[in-house]
């Protein structure tokens, strides 16, 4: 709660210090007259070394970032240093926030996370500078790609015409859908298959609490690091597919959390809080405190090797795929189709002194090399390429393959601009195990999944008053549903006192923003 405070004020001391903004705000001038530091190709970038300021999100699972190999590989390439104000979960989105609305501003934002509102709002205050410009004269490798996928250039235009953020591709198998995994091994103690429908779901939960397959004691049936996890890994199997409350159903855009089967998705949850087989401390616990609970738990939303923690990576075969299933309200099986397009992950902000070599660097990320570096790391320390030339992960004494990965590749843990493509971990080698787990999501998963709604961005008016709206909306609707599940509001008789309060703040207007939104983007197609 004091975070959710927090973050309100700090967006309150925002909207004060731009409320004299100009509406109509002049292009940005992001072309720095070339000096003879400056290199417009080859390596270094420039020739005398330069300092920027870096903010990210970062994992829990890297180091400092000014011990990661990557950018100490940058800085022997580049000529660039920087300094770096990262954080991790919920305190970086608050000192990004914090960051903008005190102008205390970074030169660059990586592993930015920036969210669409984040991108126009900024952008249009000219805290963000444009990025086409600079795209078009130092960034060969993303003009590129835009050439070749057409989807990007669009996906990442504001309504004002500019690009003020750099994306992630990532098409590889699996990111095309979110998963929730089971513990295979209780599974097999129990003697029974993977859950078809929501009944035997629950049936499965109650014997994993009753019967303790693991004999580890304190059995936590199924988590999530957080209610949103739960959410997108649980609600498509009640029939709705949605990306933060808002779906589309053949043209025409819908609010998820008023629909009958979100309620039945509630009642269900809450069935599972009080009978213990949801885990209590869901709408509590930390990051840390969530993967802690390891092998106690039997079904969870984060990967294996992180949640239980083993060295052998063999061992995740153990933890299958949890597949979509059906429910008194859906009788189709479904699951998400995430865009690969990945918005948000780099941008260069206003008080950046050298916008032409800074985008020289996001720009290596997107060739081969710069993405080996990305998500490899160092060759010979994390990875190293077998006689059949593909890469194979490397494993530090005590460190799991991935532990030993994070150490020097920021795109294990962080989302940065890089391209991953099927191809690219069709390369992995000496790694059956990841090949089977891709076997697994093609078959179980890929098949039933949908795109909730497209890629949009607002024009400045719509996106004033999402803006204005969702801070309101989305505090009440969190707050409702974990009284709704842990079962502190009754959902029966206080539904529709829930549903005309979220009217009264204002979805009915949110929908039709989204829904003129996803009209100008039907007809550009």
């Amino acid at each position: 709660m004091k975070k959710k405070l927090f973050a309100m004020f700090v967006l309150l001391i925002s909207a004060v210090l731009f409320v004299g903004c100009s509406k109509d705000k002049e292009k940005v001038d992001t072309s720095e007259k070339t000096s003879d530091n400056f290199n417009e190709t080859d390596y270094p970038i420039v020739n005398e070394s330069i300092t920027l300021q870096m903010m990210g999100k970062s994992s829990p699972i890297q180091p400092e970032w000014k011990e990661m190999g990557f950018f100490q590989v940058m800085e022997d390439k580049t000529n660039i240093k920087f300094d770096f104000r990262t954080a991790a979960a919920d305190d970086y989105t608050q000192n990004k926030q914090l960051a903008f609305a005190s102008l205390d501003l970074p030169d660059l934002l990586y592993g930015a996370e920036l969210t669409p509102s984040e991108e126009s709002d900024y952008g249009s205050q000219g805290l963000l500078i444009p990025l086409e410009d600079l795209i078009d004269k130092y960034a060969p490798n993303f003009k590129k790609l835009m050439e070749e996928n057409p989807d990007i250039a669009p996906s990442i235009t504001t309504p004002d015409g500019h690009i003020y953020a750099l994306p992630g591709i990532d098409s590889s198998q699996t990111s095309k859908t979110p998963i929730m995994w089971l513990n295979g091994k209780w599974l097999e103690k129990l003697g029974v298959d993977k859950p078809q429908t929501m009944d035997e779901f629950y049936t499965l939960l109650k014997r994993f609490k009753e019967e303790d397959p693991g004999n580890v004691g304190n059995v936590i049936p199924i988590t999530a690091n957080s209610p949103a996890d739960l959410r997108v890994g649980l609600l498509p199997n009640f029939g709705i597919v949605q990306d933060d409350g808002i779906y589309e159903d053949n043209g025409k855009v819908e609010y998820a959390w008023v629909q009958d089967e979100f309620k039945e998705y509630l009642k269900y949850l809450n069935r599972l809080y009080e009978e213990q087989l949801l885990d209590n401390e869901m709408f509590s616990h930390t990051w840390e405190q969530f993967v802690a609970k390891g092998d106690r738990v039997g079904i969870f939303s984060t990967w294996p090797i992180v949640q239980v923690g083993f060295e052998d990576v063999t061992e995740a075969l153990n933890y299958p795929v949890l597949p979509p299933m059906t429910s008194v309200t859906n009788n189709e099986k479904l699951t998400i189709l995430m865009s690969d397009i990945r918005r948000g992950r780099a941008a260069i902000t206003k008080d950046n002194k050298y916008p032409e070599a800074t985008m020289r660097w996001i720009d290596h990320a997107y060739s081969e090399e710069g993405t080996i570096l990305s998500r490899l790391g160092i060759e010979g320390k994390t990875f190293k390429w077998n006689d059949a030339n593909q890469w194979e992960l490397l494993q530090e004494e005590g460190l799991s393959t991935t532990e030993t990965n994070a150490k020097h590749a920021p795109g294990v843990g962080t989302n940065v601009p890089m391209v991953l493509t099927e191809e690219f971990f069709a390369k992995e080698g000496g790694n059956p195990t990841i090949l089977k787990i891709y076997e697994w999501i093609s078959e179980e998963l890929v098949p039933y999944a949908k795109s909730p709604y497209p890629l949009v961005y607002f024009t400045e008016d719509e996106q004033k008053r999402v803006s204005a709206l969702k801070p309101d909306i989305d505090t009440y609707f969190e707050q409702m549903e974990a009284k709704f599940i842990t079962g502190a509001q009754p959902i029966d008789a206080s539904w529709d006192e829930y549903v005309n309060t979220l009217k009264g703040l204002g979805i009915e207007e949110l929908v039709e923003i989204h829904q003129a939104a996803y009209d100008r983007w039907a007809e550009a197609q």
